[in-house]
Parts: C-alpha cells; sequence; structure tokens
C-alpha cells in the first residue's frame, strides 16, 4: 500500500520576494575566516544551499580545489563568463584525480556567481574582485556533511542496516513536465538493496508527489514505498522513476540511474 503524507497548508508570509531573498542570501553567505586557513588554502566546511564567498584580483589566480576523485558535470557555470577568466586543470592526489577551477577577474569592483555541479554534489559560489586582495586557494572540509549523510541514512533505514560501503549516488534528476516544484528531490541514492530519495523538508507539511517505476517494457508501475522523515524509502532497485503530483499529473520529475 502507498504510503502518502498529509496535505497540510503552509502559512505564507507578507514579506516583500525581494526581502526574503536577500535575506535568505546574507544568511546563507559564508565568508573566509582565519581559522579555516591551511597555509595558503581557505577550506570551508561543505554544507548544501550555503554562499561560498571567493575574492579575486587582476593578473592573481585563483585555483578552486574540488574533493579528490571529484567529477565535474560539465563546465563551471558562472553569471559573468566575459570579464571573469574561468580554466580547468587536474593533478593526482594519492592515486586520484583533482579536478581545479581557476578563476581571474580582469578588473576590480565585479561580482557575480558561478556554480559547480560534480558527481557527488553542488557548489554555489559567489565572486568578487579586488584591486589586490585575493584567495589563492579554496578547498572544503567534507567530514561534517559526511556525517551527516551518514547519520540520516541509518535513521532512514528502519527495517534492515544500511550497507555504507554500498552507497550508490549515481542517479540524474530532471523535471520533464511542469515548473520546478518544491518537493523536488535533494538526493536519490541506494544502498544495493533499497532506494532513497531525499525530499526538502518543506514537503513534510506539504501535499507529497507519488512515486512510479518506469518499467523495462516503458510502461508506468506503482511501486510500495515507505514515507521516514524528509525520505521515501523503496524496497527495491531501479532504472527509472517518476514522481508525480497535481491532480492530472501536470507536474512530472524523472529519476533515472546513471
Amino acid at each position: 500500500m502507498l504510503s502518502l503524507l498529509p496535505s497540510i497548508s503552509l502559512a505564507r508570509s507578507n514579506a516583500k520576494p525581494w526581502t526574503v531573498i536577500e535575506q535568505a542570501n546574507q544568511e546563507s553567505a559564508i565568508n573566509p575566516d582565519r581559522f579555516g586557513y591551511q597555509n595558503a588554502i581557505m577550506r570551508y566546511d561543505f554544507e548544501d544551499g550555503q554562499l561560498y564567498q571567493v575574492y579575486g584580483a587582476p593578473l592573481k589566480l585563483t585555483d578552486i580545489q574540488l574533493e579528490p576523485g571529484e567529477k565535474l558535470l560539465g563546465d563551471p557555470v558562472s553569471g559573468d563568463t566575459v570579464r571573469w577568466i574561468i580554466g580547468r586543470s587536474k593533478s593526482m592526489v594519492n592515486g586520484l584525480e583533482q579536478e581545479h577551477i581557476y578563476l581571474k577577474p580582469t578588473r576590480p569592483g565585479l561580482h557575480t556567481t558561478l556554480s559547480l555541479n560534480t558527481n557527488l554534489r553542488t557548489y554555489h559560489i559567489e565572486l568578487s574582485s579586488y584591486e589586490h586582495t585575493y584567495m589563492a586557494a579554496v578547498s572544503w572540509n567534507y567530514e561534517q556533511y559526511n556525517m551527516r549523510q551518514l547519520k540520516a541514512v541509518e535513521s532512514a533505514s528502519t527495517e534492515s542496516r544500511v550497507n555504507l560501503a554500498a552507497l550508490d549516488f549515481k542517479y540524474k534528476v530532471d523535471v520533464r513536465m511542469g515548473r520546478r516544484p518544491f518537493w523536488m528531490p535533494v538526493k536519490v541514492f541506494d544502498d544495493g538493496r533499497k532506494t532513497f530519495i531525499q525530499f526538502p523538508e518543506e514537503m513534510l507539511v506539504r501535499e507529497a508527489p507519488v512515486l512510479f517505476v518506469i518499467g523495462e517494457d516503458g510502461n508506468v508501475q506503482l511501486v510500495n514505498y515507505r514515507v521516514k522523515n524528509d525520505y521515501y524509502i523503496v524496497d527495491r532497485l531501479f532504472s527509472e522513476a517518476e514522481l508525480r503530483a497535481g491532480e492530472k499529473g501536470n507536474v512530472v520529475v524523472r529519476i533515472r540511474k546513471k
């Protein structure tokens, strides 16, 4: 039997949209501090949705370093590719490739954004240029983030212990029909037996989508799943599935195994 969350309306704020957006961006901004520096490398603690501040200067390179083994899915995306020069390279760390993104502004006083989409996570970065002040290198600590993910996985599995060594996060999620919904999954993974779909916390108090699996013949099939906190737990693996919402299923999000 399908287990669905109840539909509960959220109280709406009367604040102006631009006020809400500006406040959210300000609260999400993470600035460099002296305790995060390791020699010339600023090491931020990674957290989903944070806006990491990176400062550059003309004629100076800033090296953004990803986690060894992490791979970019496409080119870096920036709001200003004319006045910011962006390059890529790779190095080797303990036998693993490490991706580097190099940034250089053409003049001071520039402000834009940069998004990096990888096979493990998405980075949201705000770039600012100054006459002399710049950051030589930026990287991230992932220990706290990884611990939170493991705890979330453990709490999501209620009937059997998750095999952490077998976790596979290679799923692609995109909108197939309609606008991007508020319940757009933030993470999909499996442990070799079960599939876990994590949603934004907002879905806990709003209408939830229904999950369907796409069979090998292309037909849509209902599938049994449970709701645990902000997770759907499916007692099987699948190559393709859809989340549908709306009276006529006019919002469809497709999940594909890579």
